[in-house]
């Protein structure tokens, strides 16, 4: 587990740190599971001056609430978070009063989420075995969710969290006529985190990147595009919304006065 380090902001310099491989005084040496937090969504879809991550629910942000519940989830050593450039500034003060000490990177995301995420990837320890991947619009995030992904990565490589889909699904084509209506026993909706051991996770953005595949919408995707290894489901949490419109901070709101 992290050794908690104790320090100043000016002690805590992650505007420097351009560079993956370098890593803040948080980093012990010996981290087997790191949760990387991709928050570097810009949020044009939920309007208002600042990126979704960073608005409020409940007094904190939506960043604050995902990051403590890594931070106290006891089976991750460590945290990645993957922000907006120009919000550097704005995630370092976060980290900092949050006093979130299992941050050991902040890193300036790329332009779409598989780029972020193949920052993140590229930045853990050489020494991690398993890698979580968790969207910081999905704030609610319970640790039991977490929990379970971890418990299949004892025994898998490839993890996602799932829900069963509860309304009839079609299929259309370009004209939106429907060609055919889907067996929903069989379909499930996608959630994050997903897990997986660092090997695969890194070789699927490799694969990614030779090919040039930027348009990955999660990264389990990536490991089943270039079969890398076999996709484990286990059952999410109704209350891990993505938060994407202004309707989606209102209906967490609720979830989280409720909780």
């Amino acid at each position: 587990m992290i050794i908690a380090v104790s320090f100043s902001y000016s002690l805590f310099p992650f505007s420097s740190l351009t560079l993956p491989s370098l890593l803040p005084l948080n980093y012990n040496g010996s981290m087997s599971t790191i949760a990387i937090i991709l928050a570097g969504g810009a949020g044009t879809r939920l309007q208002g001056p600042l990126p979704k991550q960073f608005r409020l629910i409940g007094g904190r942000s939506l960043l604050e609430i995902c990051l403590g519940t890594f931070q106290g989830h006891p089976g991750l050593d460590g945290i990645i978070m993957v922000c907006p450039a120009a919000q550097m500034s704005l995630a370092e003060k976060t980290v900092a009063a949050g006093r979130f000490t299992k941050v050991i990177n902040i890193l300036p995301g790329g332009k779409t989420r598989q780029k972020s995420s193949s920052i993140g990837v590229s930045a853990a320890p050489n020494t991690s075995e398993n890698i979580l991947i968790h969207d910081a619009a999905r704030a609610l995030v319970v640790p039991a969710v977490i929990s379970r992904v971890l418990e299949a990565l004892a025994h898998s490589r490839a993890v996602m969290p799932v829900l069963p889909v509860s309304d009839t699904t079609i299929r259309v084509d370009d004209a939106g006529v429907v060609t055919a209506i889907l067996d929903r026993a069989k379909l499930r909706r996608v959630q994050t985190p997903q897990g997986f051991k660092l090997e695969i996770i890194r070789q699927a953005h490799e694969k990614a990147r030779a090919g040039g595949v930027t348009d990955a919408s999660d990264d389990c995707s990536l490991v089943r595009r270039y079969d890398l290894a076999p996709v484990v489901t286990v059952m999410g949490d109704p209350a891990n919304i993505k938060v994407t419109y202004p309707q989606d901070l209102a209906i967490a709101e609720a979830i989280l006065r409720d909780a």
